[in-house]
């Protein structure tokens, strides 16, 4: 995982047995925040947090503009030589 620069999730250090629960922690410290229980927290896997269920990402999820993710690879893709003959799908932005 470190090599390919995924941080590992509460769900996979759980599954290799160096977590007791896989409950997102995330979401455990935005529950606390508002003084709510913290049973029953959905599993903190990388789809979980990037997605609007997260509690503790929902407004970061939710904000974020559309193009953002465009902008972003574009960006990037303009920092970068051409590794292949894919071609874009995805408008340009300017």
């Amino acid at each position: 995982m470190a090599v390919a620069g995924n941080t590992p999730t509460a769900s996979f250090l759980t599954k290799i047995g160096k977590m007791q629960s896989a409950g997102c922690r995330l979401c455990k410290v935005a529950r606390e925040a508002q003084g709510e229980s913290t049973d029953g927290l959905a599993d903190e896997t990388h789809g979980h947090i990037n997605s609007a269920g997260c509690e503790g990402m929902a407004t970061t999820v939710t904000a974020a503009p559309s193009g953002g993710t465009c902008m972003t690879a574009c960006t990037l893709h303009k920092s970068q030589k051409a590794i292949s003959s894919l071609s874009r799908l995805t408008k340009k932005v300017t």
